[in-house]
């Protein structure tokens, strides 16, 4: 009876141990199958500028390309605080971005991203 329920143990653990195995495989063929490309990610955070290549999903927005490689506070689709580092209302200090060089006409949760796009986020006075 012992060497059937030890049987048993080794024959479920190995079962187990194969699932799991196969599960991360899985999944990573999945993450690398989904990505729509890569973008080109710049955040500039006071003195600090933060440049690198970042993949995305077919249909990502700018707000969820950020929001998967910072910690954002956003509000109605704007920017409020990228990794802790807020606006300055007072000053008149918002978060601004471009996307291939060009001032963004709309929030970052309505412009759809592409291959190769430039995204560039800083803050700077607001001028009317």
């Amino acid at each position: 009876m012992k060497k059937f329920l030890k049987l048993l143990f080794l024959a479920l653990s190995l079962v187990l141990l194969v699932a799991c195995g196969n599960s991360r495989a899985d999944k990573s063929k999945t993450t690398a199958s989904s990505s729509a490309g890569r973008v080109r990610l710049i955040v500039k955070e006071d003195t600090n500028t933060i440049d690198e290549k970042v993949s995305f999903k077919k249909g990502d927005t700018v707000m969820a390309v950020l929001k998967a490689n910072y910690k954002v506070k956003e509000k109605d689709g704007f920017i409020t605080a990228i990794d802790g580092i807020s606006q300055d209302k007072e000053k008149g200090l918002y978060w601004m971005f471009k996307v291939n060089d060009k001032v963004a006409p709309k929030a970052a949760d309505q412009i759809k991203v592409k291959k190769n796009d430039k995204i560039e986020f800083y803050q700077e006075v607001y001028k009317n």
